[in-house]
């Protein structure tokens, strides 16, 4: 799959979750469409809803990324009305795939979580938590999910298959954002026990479904 491919995949894959949430999406939106305050930036898709306004960038991890994307926040710093959502592709030269967890081992790894959360070790619980919500991800959609998963794309797909509802993936989206940073050094980041709870739900109803048998996609 081309890079270009991807992406058009992942843009499919937006146009219906977000048109399922009430928004009206805009792919690669040019003037007077696309807000006039990017300039000659010309965004990956925005999407509008009455209480809501986003800006979406699709890219992989580079030093140009990350110099794009501080651009972009620069640009809607003053545009309280609007939000950036940046989906992450994973590198295109992977080529490992990763074996598929059985139930009971997806099982073990949300009690492990469990635990840490009944004693207040709430970062620890969001990374198991976070691995556990992968495997459980490859597991219901083993053909879609074969390599490793940038957070943003696991949300989408499954979102757009039905898998967790758009309340949900508002919920792990704000999550995979503490997540990233993080495990990226920013040690001042907040997990609450809330956040951790609502993903421990969202775990558990998928695991029921890995139980009735992988989707495989």
């Amino acid at each position: 799959m081309t890079p270009e491919s991807t992406e058009a995949e992942i843009l499919k894959g937006l146009v219906t979750e977000l048109g399922s949430q009430g928004y009206d999406v805009f792919i690669q939106p040019r003037p007077p469409l696309a807000p006039s305050f990017l300039g000659n930036f010309a965004p990956d898709a925005i999407a509008i809803r009455s209480d809501k306004k986003l800006l979406i960038e699709i890219t992989r991890r580079s030093g140009d990324s990350d110099k794009k994307l501080e651009r972009l926040r620069a640009l809607l710093k003053d545009q309280p009305d609007w939000e950036l959502r940046v989906i992450w592709i994973s590198p295109a030269n992977t080529s490992e795939t990763l074996l598929v967890q059985s139930p009971a081992a997806i099982r073990q790894n949300i009690e492990e979580m469990t635990k840490l959360i009944n004693t207040g070790s709430f970062r620890a619980a969001l990374l198991l938590g976070w691995a556990s919500f992968e495997a459980a991800s490859r597991a219901l959609i083993s053909d879609q999910f074969k390599k490793a998963q940038s957070p943003g794309r696991l949300i989408d797909v499954l979102a757009a298959g039905g898998y967790i509802t758009p309340s949900e993936a508002d919920h792990l989206r704000k999550l995979a954002k503490k997540r990233n940073d993080f495990i990226h050094g920013q040690l001042e980041i907040e997990i609450t026990s809330k956040d951790v709870q609502e993903m421990l739900v969202i775990l558990n109803t998928m695991l029921e479904m890995v139980d009735k048998g992988p989707a495989n996609v």
